[in-house]
């Protein structure tokens, strides 16, 4: 054992009181927003109001590949 860990001291209070689920945020929007109801006619409504006038402001893209062939808690 090295120093640090002989000297680490756990305060059940304050585990106690941080002993909550928390917000997750890994992505966004959150997946909680993705939901069946936002289709191709919605997706290309807010496509168009990130144009201010004749100038597209920036998108950014995420594409999530996953490689488990089980489930895993390293992207949820």
């Amino acid at each position: 054992m090295n120093a640090v860990a002989e000297n680490l001291v756990f305060d059940p209070q304050i585990i106690r009181r941080f002993d909550i689920n928390g917000p997750r945020y890994t992505s966004y929007p959150t997946a909680d927003r993705f939901v069946e109801a936002f289709g191709a006619d919605a997706y290309e409504l807010w496509l168009g109001k990130r144009n201010i006038g004749a100038v597209s402001r920036q998108l950014s893209l995420y594409f999530h590949i996953p490689f488990c062939n089980t489930i895993c808690y390293y992207c949820a």
